[in-house]
């Protein structure tokens, strides 16, 4: 086990519109873990073998105890990373994040350019998190801290045509790395939000601007791609010399998990919001069955059939089968496209490789 992301809180004070928390916001029937019961999921999570967390939300920073929360992980061994809107960084968090070793934090902003970010995130957004994110690098810098400063862009129509001179100047703010990921569309999502999302002739020409503003750079691997399968990287990397992170096959189940709003354990967060898919007989290939944090036997979640089985169906050949055009691929032995996504839009998941087949060109 490696890493688990929990969902620390349901709060946020931010309100970016295509997030995928935001469908759980208001809603009454969850309540937040107090700072004791937390304790004792640090605990049932080193029991388990996870060696990092991921704090998100809602957003993380909004819990007083947070600081509280980093220690204790820390004292179990627990490296630990937030993910944050950067709104509410008071100055007693600030210097707990000073004073931490294995820690980082990641800030989210999609653009260098406030009408461009702001337009999905909320007016007032990126002078704010801006702001916070300049003072907590000055203050790492003069204390010398070790605290990982780093930096989430969600590619959106907004942000798509001067991405690459946002990445370059966003990457001069002193972030130590931005990670490039594209927007998703959820069932819950009104047209007009899901309208905010790439078309994938379009994220295949964002990552074709990711990969020349990266080479501009002395370390290119500071601005990094999230998304995208492996013949796409692979373009990258012939094209641009780009550096390409090596495909990382589904870890659910086995090597992360997630602690949902209601403190449920699940090997990913799609386990819940895709059907579950079933074999050739008709039979499902799990069941969600999650244990809950409050229980006192969480610390045995990995042991779980849940968590078992529906490692083994991520690693199934037969789930792949379906796909045609990867056959002849010879890519095909260094792509990871999501197993959930395979088993719920077949072919549909191929329709970057379709593009870039038919001659659309990062």
């Amino acid at each position: 086990m490696t890493h688990v992301f929990w969902d620390i809180t349901a709060r946020c004070n931010a309100c970016c519109r295509y997030c995928s928390a935001a469908e759980s916001m208001g809603r009454t029937e969850w309540t937040e873990p107090n700072l004791e019961l937390v304790v004792a999921t640090l605990d049932h999570l080193k029991t388990a073998g996870v060696d990092s967390i991921i704090l998100l939300g809602g957003e993380p920073t909004l819990r007083v105890d947070l600081a509280e929360i980093i220690g204790e992980a820390l004292k179990r061994g627990l490296r630990v990373g937030i993910a944050t809107n950067g709104l509410a960084m008071a100055e007693p968090l600030r210097r707990a994040l000073q004073e931490s070793s294995d820690l980082s934090v990641n800030f989210s902003l999609d653009s260098f350019f406030a009408e461009e970010n702001d337009a999905v995130r909320g007016s007032g957004y990126y002078a704010a998190c801006v702001r916070n994110l300049k003072v907590l690098l000055a203050e790492r810098k003069s204390s010398g801290s070790q605290v990982k400063i780093t930096m989430q862009v969600t590619l959106t129509v907004n942000n798509f045509e001067r991405l690459g001179e946002s990445l370059l100047r966003l990457c001069d703010l002193g972030v130590d790395s931005i990670l490039i990921d594209r927007m998703r569309s959820w069932p819950w999502q009104s047209s007009e939000i899901k309208a905010l999302a790439l078309k994938p002739r379009e994220w295949i020409i964002a990552t074709g601007r990711v990969a020349r503003a990266a080479m501009r750079l002395s370390d290119p691997s500071r601005l990094r791609v999230n998304f995208g399968h492996a013949r796409l990287k692979a373009a990258l990397t012939e094209r641009y010399g780009y550096p390409i992170y090596p495909a990382q096959f589904c870890p659910a189940g086995l090597e992360a998990a997630v602690i949902d709003f209601s403190g449920n354990i699940h090997p990913c967060r799609m386990a819940v919001e895709r059907p579950v898919p079933v074999r050739a007989d008709g039979t499902p290939y799990y069941e969600i069955r999650p244990f809950n944090i409050r229980s006192p036997e969480a610390g045995k979640f990995m042991r779980s059939a849940y968590m078992v089985d529906f490692y083994n169906f991520a690693h199934s050949a037969r789930v792949y089968e379906g796909l045609t055009l990867c056959r002849d691929c010879p890519h095909y032995e260094n792509c990871d496209p999501c197993p959930l996504d395979v088993v719920t839009f077949g072919d549909r998941v191929l329709a970057e490789c379709r593009a870039i087949e038919e001659g659309c060109e990062p």
